[in-house]
């Protein structure tokens, strides 16, 4: 019997192994950028606060846009809000920077302390090095102006000139740098005069470009005062035809990173990126540009989800504490209302990236609101019409309803989820496509809670480990393919946790040797498919390739360094804290009630030891840290006590697991 469980828990590896595989080796890379010799000059025309709207009233910048590649930069550094010092300092290394002041005026005899500061910080930023790598690689350097030389010096601090004029700085070719900050400051009516300022300077450069020239306008910073928004890119010259920009990092047309201009810079120069810029070259996406207005959209979209994700999560673990502390009593009267409170919180999360398809940014927060609850009381609703007179089917529709939406919004292009109050938000970059970590969570726990029960109501051992198996291998599937979640922290995460849900499900003894086998068969799946992306071109490399060079060529270690760092900052006097934090403690109070009811459903302790196993290893390899767990718990409680779960009288007694694993359900 046991060799012919580790024959299926083998094949069902082998599988995962060959399904991930193949996705990988059939994801089509986005057209590469166009490489060309170095002699034209390469252009940088730096706009700090310079965004879409801007663009409407710019005669010149909008046609030059209209002929143009052009994109929705993301200038997220290492804070909230970047100010013009940061987004100089992150043109010139390629990766996420600080600065200890917000200004455009840079003082270059604090340079070597910002190369320290900076080289030190949890993202191993080098300051100086676009300067330094195009020098080394004999390109000049040429900065209009002493304010522009910060993103083209070097490590010393030096560029080759530092002409008066972009019209002298064309004579000299190499790569040119110049910035305007007017609109840096500008609000009101002086930033009307501003805009028109810098429009009228933007069309005289590009009178004066000569031939095969490449041409790049980017809003390298936010404003001066208030909150992080999406700045203008665009692209000209030879190769840059008008359609939309994306990189591999950010992953999705039309959003390019700050990070990404030096790669892009460097490319055009034909100079070859080194191995620890984080950023990565623009490409070509072929998508045809929409009107400046959507840009304009698509920053409000992301502007308004920040403060409102922290608010929608913040309520759902409210309602999840008092569903739990219900739950627990043994007041009736409080546990029937823990039940009503949890049929409503079951299917919030899902509704919270479904409600993302409507144009709920266009109106408040009241608005988003009052769609999100409209849709949990319909999916309720209809659970319970279809549910009724039966007993093991409430357990788990809610989870197939969020597994159903979120699979769908993946094979769509993860459109729900990007600017969603729980996805993911271009303001804070990143990468802007497949998988974020909660709706994984969310992914993950549903399949998880589906494929338990299911295996568990099957009479034959190896139909419930192929049933419960093949269910969540399609989970595993939709999370890691590249050209879908592309997330291999999820499958960390996914294939221990399916494996023990599924020694449960047959009954296996879980030994230390098993452990081990888990371990090494889950480390190969996740090397096999970071060794298949990192063989693509690097234009096409998703994160997990690029871990995979950081790792050959150094910089692995500062990387688990900072998302460790960032998992650690997750745990405080937060709601995801204090989420998980009442979930243990009163799993420890009421743990022989709850492993009691546990057995009154086959297969639901099967579901709840994979749901626990996700959460706890969520929280160690994602650096959303303890929100994980939280999130885990507040979908695996609420679906199966909504669902039903232990209305049979239980006490508070230890139960026998073989017994309660073998217990007739009640009716629900």
């Amino acid at each position: 019997m046991t060799r012919s469980l580790l024959r299926w828990l083998s094949g069902l590896i082998s599988l995962l192994g060959v399904c991930l595989l193949a996705a990988v080796g059939g994801a089509s890379p986005a057209t590469a950028a166009p490489t060309r010799p170095t002699s034209p000059p390469v252009v940088l025309f730096a706009v700090p606060g310079l965004l879409w709207a801007d663009v409407a009233d710019m005669p010149n910048l909008k046609a030059l846009a209209a002929q143009s590649s052009v994109g929705e930069l993301s200038v997220k550094t290492r804070r909230s809000v970047t100010h013009c010092a940061v987004g100089l300092i992150a043109v010139s290394a390629g990766n996420r920077t600080s600065a200890p002041v917000p200004q455009c005026a840079i003082d270059m005899a604090t340079w070597p302390g910002l190369l320290e500061s900076n080289r030190d910080s949890r993202f191993d930023a080098r300051v100086g090095a676009l300067g330094d790598t195009l020098q080394a690689a004999g390109v000049k350097t040429v900065a209009v102006g002493s304010a522009a030389v910060p993103m083209l010096a070097n490590y010393s601090g030096e560029v080759d000139e530092v002409a008066p004029t972009f019209g002298a700085a064309l004579k000299t070719g190499g790569v040119i740098a110049g910035l305007d900050k007017r609109l840096f400051r500008s609000t009101g009516t002086a930033r009307a005069a501003a805009r028109a300022a810098v429009d009228e300077r933007i069309g005289a450069v590009e009178k004066q470009l000569p031939a095969g020239s490449t041409f790049m306008v980017a809003g390298i910073s936010d404003v001066a005062t208030g909150h992080a928004q999406l700045h203008v890119l665009v692209l000209n010259g030879p190769g840059w035809v008008h359609t939309e920009l994306r990189s591999s990092a950010a992953g999705r047309a039309p959003y390019v990173q700050l990070i990404d201009v030096a790669p892009t810079l460097l490319t055009a120069a034909g100079v070859k990126i080194p191995a620890f810029m984080v950023g990565r070259p623009m490409q070509r996406s072929g998508t045809t540009p929409p009107s400046i207005a959507s840009y304009v959209d698509d920053n409000r979209h992301a502007v308004l989800q920040r403060d409102l994700g922290q608010h929608v999560f913040l309520t759902v673990g409210i309602a999840a504490i008092i569903m739990m502390l219900l739950a627990a009593s043994h007041w009736r009267s409080g546990q029937a209302a823990a039940r009503f409170l949890a049929k409503l919180i079951a299917p919030t999360p899902a509704m919270i990236f479904l409600a993302n398809a409507f144009p709920w940014w266009h109106w408040n927060q009241i608005a988003y609101g009052a769609i999100v609850l409209t849709g949990v009381i319909v999916v309720s609703a209809l659970a319970a019409v279809l549910t009724r007179g039966r007993r093991t089917l409430p357990l788990i529709i809610i989870p197939i309803f969020t597994f159903v939406v979120l699979s769908l919004d993946q094979f769509t292009g993860s459109t729900l989820q990007l600017s969603a109050p729980l996805g993911d938000s271009p303001l804070v970059a990143g990468r802007f496509s497949g998988m974020g970590n909660l709706d994984f969570t969310m992914l993950a726990t549903s399949a998880l809670l589906i494929a338990g029960i299911v295996g568990g109501h099957l009479k034959s051992r190896a139909a419930s480990i192929a049933a419960a198996g093949s269910i969540a291998l399609a989970a595993i599937v939709v999370d890691g393919a590249p050209q879908l979640g592309n997330d291999i922290g999820g499958v960390l995460a996914m294939v221990p946790a399916s494996l023990a849900m599924l020694a449960v499900v047959a009954e296996v003894k879980i030994t230390k040797l098993r452990i081990a086998a888990v371990v090494l068969a889950t480390v190969a799946v996740a090397v096999g498919v970071a060794l298949l992306d990192y063989s693509r071109p690097a234009t096409s490399q998703t994160h997990v390739g690029r871990f995979v060079g950081q790792v050959l060529h150094g910089g692995a270690g500062t990387e688990v360094h900072r998302k460790f760092d960032a998992s650690l900052a997750t745990f405080g006097l937060t709601i995801g804290t204090f989420v998980v934090g009442f979930a243990l403690v009163l799993w420890y109070l009421t743990r022989h009630r709850i492993w009691a009811a546990l057995g009154t459903e086959p297969g639901a302790r099967a579901a709840a030891v994979g749901a626990a196993v996700v959460g706890l290893l969520g929280v160690a390899v994602n650096d959303s840290g303890v929100v994980i767990a939280a999130m885990a718990s507040i979908v695996g409680v609420s679906a199966f006590y909504g669902g039903g779960l232990g209305r049979r009288r239980v006490t508070d007694e230890p139960a026998d697991a073989t017994a309660g694993a073998t217990a007739s359900p009640s009716p629900a």
